[in-house]
């Protein structure tokens, strides 16, 4: 996949097939219009399949309430994921506050067709794009046919009865729900950040945990124990993953994300590792003593050993 940094690079391109939007998780509503993009692709035989997404997040230069911006994927993370999806080019346009002005129309008009080259558009059922998300798939099918340009909006994916997008997972992983945010991903969730230096506390009770410094956007599960998986210098590890406040040593407030790779002896500092988190294990619990905890830590170990999941 070719990945374009900034509209100022974008080429232009007569057969062109587009989606856009912010594409957050990459999960399976996402996966189902990239799927009707390259079937379009084929079918009507464009030669470029393009998605246009956008860095920083949208809602990270629209918000004014201070409130966060909790993301499943940061841009590093979206765009690895779209690699495995056959697309042929992303665009990442930088998002603004002065682009957040464009209209719907002369973004159509402008960008998406005059610069890149659009003849067929896929959508999904619920976007919207230019200011004031004017620029729905109802109103593109009636401004696109003036320049002959098909739209297609796809209808949104369900899974057990509920309609999949990032807001309900980003709800199921903040409740601890690893199974339907997994299901609803498509893949699993993951964490990725440096190495830092903590405490040192795991090395003392004989689990060395490495601290991740995760970006700050991004969703935190829920605090508790996880069954993980640590890919690391080409070698598989299964990890427990620890997220919360150390209630038993250190119960400050602060809110950590510690990883456990069973099976490794080294140093890890500095070192960037991506986590997959599997399953949910257990809530928090302060102990009475460091010896309770050692012998809990221990139990996570062997429960994650005898899953033998990935």
């Amino acid at each position: 996949m070719k990945i374009t940094w900034g509209l100022e690079n974008a080429t232009f391109d007569p057969k062109t097939i587009t989606t856009l939007g912010s594409y957050d998780g990459v999960h399976l509503g996402h996966k189902q219009i990239l799927a009707r993009l390259r079937e379009q692709k084929q079918e009507l035989r464009l030669d470029r399949s393009l998605l246009i997404t956008f860095h920083p997040h949208p809602q990270q230069v629209l918000r004014r309430t201070g409130a966060s911006v909790e993301l499943l994927t940061t841009i590093e993370e979206r765009l690895e994921l779209l690699e495995q999806e056959s697309v042929d080019e992303t665009l990442v346009i930088r998002f603004t506050t002065e682009f957040s002005q464009t209209s719907y129309i002369d973004f159509f008009r402008n960008t998406i067709v005059k610069t890149l080259g659009t003849k067929a558009m896929v959508l999904g059922f619920n976007h919207a794009f230019g200011k004031n998300r004017e620029g729905d798939a109802a109103h593109l099918k009636i401004l696109a046919p003036e320049m002959g340009i098909l739209i297609e909006e796809i209808a949104p994916v369900e899974k057990d009865g509920i309609s999949i997008s990032s807001s309900k997972i980003r709800e199921a992983l903040k409740a601890g729900d690893m199974v339907n945010a997994n299901a609803w991903l498509g893949h699993s969730y993951s964490l990725s950040g440096t190495v830092i230096h903590g405490d040192a506390i795991g090395r003392e009770l004989g689990f060395p945990t490495a601290n991740l410094q995760i970006d700050p956007a991004k969703v935190i599960p829920a605090d508790g124990v996880y069954a993980a998986s640590v890919t690391h210098d080409g070698k598989h590890y299964q990890a427990a993953l620890s997220i919360g406040t150390k209630p038993t040593l250190q119960d400050n407030g602060d809110r950590t994300v510690e990883i456990l790779l069973i099976g490794f002896d080294g140093d890890l500092y500095d070192k960037e590792l991506k986590v997959e988190c599997l399953r949910y294990l257990r809530p928090q619990k302060k102990y009475a003593s460091i010896d309770e905890l050692k012998l809990s830590i221990a139990n996570d170990v062997s429960v994650i050993r005898a899953l033998k999941v990935k």
